[in-house]
C-alpha cells in the first residue's frame, strides 16, 4: 500500500485537493442569503470579506514560514479543522460583530490552505512537472469552486444553516484524510522553532524577500496585487448583486458558478497544451490579452441592466479569470532558483493576493453602497491598469 501511495501520491493529492476545494466553497452561495436574512446593510458583506482577507494575509506569511519545518499535510489538516469551526460560527452568527469575528477566524485557516496546497506541489512534485501540477491545481480551484457553489446552492435552498453544518463535517473528514494518507510520504524532517512564527511579521517577510522582487518578478507581483483588487471587486459584487438586485436564490448562483467550472476545464486544458511549447515571453503576452478582455467585459457588465446580458457577460469574464490564475501563478513561481525560493515566492504571491482582496473588499463596501453597478466599472479600469503595468516586462523581453 505504501509503495502504491508513493507512486500515485500526486494523483491522490489532486483528488483530495478537489474534494477539499468543494468543501471550502459550500458556504459561499448562501452567504448573501444569510446576511439578507439578518437584515444587515450591503457594506457588511464587503467588510466581513475584508476581515477574512486581513487575517489570511497576515497568517499566509506565518504559514509560509511554518511550511519550511512542518509537513504540508499537517498544515492542511490543521487548517481544515480550524476552518470548519470558523464556518460553524459564521453560519450561526446573529449579528454583524459575530460575523466579523467568524470571518477573522476563517482567514487564519484559509491562509493555511493556500500555502499548504501550493507548497506541497513545489516540494513534492517532480521539478519538470511542477508547472503542470500548478495548472492542474488552478483548474481544481475553478472546478472545485463551481461544484461547491452548485451543491451548496441547492443545500442552501433547503436550509442555510444545514449547509454550514455539512461543510464543517466535510472539511474535518477531508483534513484528517489528507494527513493520514499522504503525511508519511512527505520528504521533510519536521522541525518547529518559535523563530518561524516570530519572524513572520508581514513587513519583515516582505523585506527579507526583497532580493526576489526585481525585474520581471517585481512587475508580476505588482499585477498580482492589482488583479486581485479587480477580481475581488467583480466577484464579491457579483455574488451580492444577483441576490440584492435580481433576487436570485442560492441554487441559481450555484448554477452560474458550475458553468464557470466548465469554462475552466476547457480553457485550461488548452493552456496546458500551450505551456509545453511556449516560453515565458509568450505567456506574458497571453496574460496581457486576458487583462484587456477582463477589463472590457467588466465595463460591459456595469452597463447591463437586465439579468440575461448581465449573467452572460459575467460568465465570459469568469472564463477569462480561470485562464488568468494559472498563467500568473506559473509566471511567478517559474522564477525560483531553489525549493526555498519557491516557498518564498509562493508566500509572496499568496500574501499580495490577499492584500489585494482586502483593498478590493473595502472598495466593494464603499462603492457598492453608493452605486452597485459602478463596482464592475471600477474592476474593469483596474484590469486595464494591470495591462498597462505589464507592458514593461514585455518590452524588456523583445
Amino acid at each position: 500500500m505504501k509503495l502504491l501511495i508513493e507512486k500515485y501520491k500526486m494523483s491522490i493529492f489532486v483528488v483530495l485537493n478537489l474534494l477539499l476545494t468543494i468543501g471550502m466553497n459550500l458556504g459561499h452561495p448562501v452567504t448573501p442569503t444569510l446576511l439578507k436574512s439578518l437584515d444587515l446593510p450591503p457594506h457588511v458583506f464587503g467588510l466581513s470579506f475584508a476581515a477574512m482577507c486581513l487575517t489570511n494575509f497576515i497568517f499566509a506569511l506565518v504559514w509560509s514560514n511554518v511550511a519550511n519545518g512542518m509537513k504540508k499535510t499537517r498544515i492542511l489538516m490543521i487548517s481544515s479543522i480550524g476552518y470548519a469551526i470558523a464556518q460553524l460560527l459564521f453560519g450561526y452568527a446573529l449579528n454583524r460583530y459575530s460575523i466579523y469575528f467568524a470571518r477573522l477566524l476563517s482567514g487564519i485557516f484559509a491562509g493555511g490552505f493556500q500555502v499548504g496546497l501550493m507548497s506541497y506541489v513545489v516540494n513534492e512534485a517532480p521539478e519538470d512537472r511542477q508547472s503542470h501540477y500548478i495548472t492542474i491545481s488552478s483548474i481544481i480551484v475553478s472546478v472545485g469552486a463551481a461544484l461547491g457553489f452548485f451543491i451548496g446552492g441547492y443545500l442552501g435552498d433547503v436550509s442555510v444553516r444545514l449547509t454550514f453544518v455539512i461543510q464543517a463535517l466535510f472539511q474535518i473528514v477531508l483534513g484528517i484524510l489528507f494527513y493520514l494518507i499522504l503525511g508519511s510520504h512527505e520528504n521533510i524532517e519536521e522541525k518547529m522553532e518559535w523563530s518561524m512564527i516570530r519572524n513572520s511579521n508581514p513587513l519583515k517577510v516582505l523585506q527579507s524577500s526583497r532580493h526576489l522582487m526585481k525585474d520581471v518578478v517585481l512587475i508580476l507581483l505588482i499585477v498580482t496585487f492589482t488583479s486581485s483588487v479587480g477580481t475581488t471587486l467583480f466577484d464579491q459584487s457579483f455574488n451580492y448583486y444577483i441576490k440584492d438586485i435580481f433576487n436570485f436564490v442560492p441554487s441559481q448562483n450555484g448554477i452560474i458558478k458550475a458553468i464557470t467550472g466548465l469554462f475552466a476545464v476547457v480553457l485550461n486544458v488548452i493552456l496546458i497544451r500551450r505551456r509545453n511549447r511556449k516560453k515565458q515571453g509568450v505567456e506574458l503576452g497571453l496574460l496581457k490579452t486576458v487583462f484587456i478582455a477582463m477589463g472590457s467585459l467588466a465595463i460591459i457588465v456595469s452597463f447591463s441592466q437586465t439579468s440575461k446580458p448581465f449573467v452572460g457577460f459575467a460568465l465570459a469574464w469568469f472564463g477569462m479569470y480561470t485562464v488568468m490564475i494559472p498563467i500568473l501563478q506559473n509566471s511567478v513561481i517559474s522564477n525560483k532558483h531553489s525549493v526555498e525560493e519557491g516557498n518564498q515566492l509562493a508566500g509572496l504571491y499568496n500574501s499580495l493576493l490577499m492584500l489585494g482582496k482586502i483593498f478590493g473588499a473595502l472598495l466593494t463596501s464603499l462603492i457598492y453602497t453608493i452605486s452597485p453597478s459602478s463596482t464592475f466599472m471600477f474592476a474593469g479600469v483596474i484590469f486595464i491598469l494591470s495591462f498597462i503595468i505589464l507592458l514593461k516586462p514585455e518590452k524588456r523581453m523583445k
